[in-house]
């Protein structure tokens, strides 16, 4: 044996501990015992010293048969005294895990529940949900004749919910990948004009109902990207995009090669962004006034999000606002032309034509 020790935060919260399963009865039974005393472990007969020490950070049990600690009760203390400072920086230690957690886990409730939203508005919009509730029974009939009056409709409800549950998947390997120590990233060669139409289908009926004409540059060149990541980025610019894009404009995505980066330019026109709300946009919960006014479902985690995943392939954005002059007023909103520039950093080999 050694010695061992039983710690809980102010709100009684378990910290940690050490203490041997045989052995944890003499603190869920704690009692003030200033004298070493006899206990019996598999059979065997030990004496050991319990001490309990309270302060404002929490509690620490400790259980010794250390002979210093057994002979010595002052000694014994004064290590009491010593592990108690500890508290303190293991409880903030925990809170900050326990934050660093939740907030994890809020971006990805967040990221899937709009995957799934969006999932279940295409489905019911083939098949009304009353439909499925007025007669349990004839479900099948029911799902049946929609789907033979309405076969285009169907396919493409299909294809979106194919891509919704894709983006789900890569969403889910993101996530699992972010709460490992060291990220794993998995950089292979893709053809980045595919990258941006397999994220684009997405959402082209999206902008299509706001009557948005969407326009993709030519582009032959291969970047050396971890695919999973990058493909949540672009999902939740494009889905911010969607938001917050003024109807009946126009969304344009081109390519520009530069001097030590490749970069993909988002040109839009969307809500007024003013100068001090530019750095504060990839905070993690800031919202604009006309964000909030807008959309008020909003956690303001998207861009945030945004600027995590880059980081996994070396990518930076760039938001420009004005780009060009041009502003216009839609339903009492202000907006003008902005741009988001994906930067993706330092490694010219990543710029080849096929």
């Amino acid at each position: 044996m050694s010695t061992f020790y039983y710690a809980v935060n102010s709100a009684g919260d378990y910290i940690f501990d050490n203490v041997p399963s045989e052995l944890m009865h003499l603190v869920a039974n704690y009692g003030e015992r200033h004298e070493p005393h006899e206990v019996i472990i598999n059979d065997v007969k030990k004496i050991v010293r319990i001490g309990r020490k309270v302060n404002n950070s929490g509690i620490i049990y400790i259980i010794t048969d250390e002979k210093k600690y057994l002979n010595r009760y002052k000694l014994f203390k004064e290590h009491m005294e010593i592990s108690s400072s500890a508290l303190k920086p293991l409880a903030d230690f925990q809170n900050k895990i326990i934050h660093e957690t939740n907030a994890q886990t809020e971006e990805f409730i967040h990221n899937v529940t709009s995957l799934n939203t969006y999932s279940i508005q295409d489905l019911f919009t083939l098949i009304p949900q009353n439909i499925l509730t007025e007669n349990i029974n004839k479900q099948t009939d029911a799902i049946r004749t929609i789907l033979n009056e309405k076969p285009n409709v169907a396919v493409k409800t299909f294809l979106k919910l194919i891509k919704y549950n894709l983006a789900m998947k890569v969403e889910f390997s993101v996530f699992e990948r972010m709460l490992k120590p060291h990220a794993v990233v998995q950089k292979m060669n893709h053809s980045i004009r595919q990258i941006i139409l397999s994220i684009l289908q997405i959402f082209i009926e999206d902008f299509e109902s706001m009557k948005i004409e969407v326009s993709l540059a030519a582009c032959e060149k291969r970047v050396s990207v971890d695919y999973d990541s990058l493909f949540v980025s672009l999902y939740y610019l494009l889905d911010n995009a969607v938001k917050y894009c003024c109807p009946s404009t126009d969304f344009k995505i081109v390519f520009k090669e530069e001097q030590n980066s490749f970069s993909i330019l988002f040109i839009m026109i969307s809500l007024k962004i003013e100068d001090n709300e530019v750095d504060k946009l990839s905070v993690r919960g800031f919202r604009s006034d006309l964000a909030k006014k807008l959309d008020s479902t909003g956690n303001g985690i998207g861009m945030y999000r945004i600027l995590k995943t880059f980081k996994l392939n070396n990518a930076e954005l760039e938001v420009i606002p004005r780009t060009n002059g041009y502003k216009t007023k839609r339903n009492g909103f202000e907006y003008e032309g902005n741009q988001f520039k994906i930067k993706l950093i330092g490694q010219q080999d990543w710029c080849k034509t096929t």
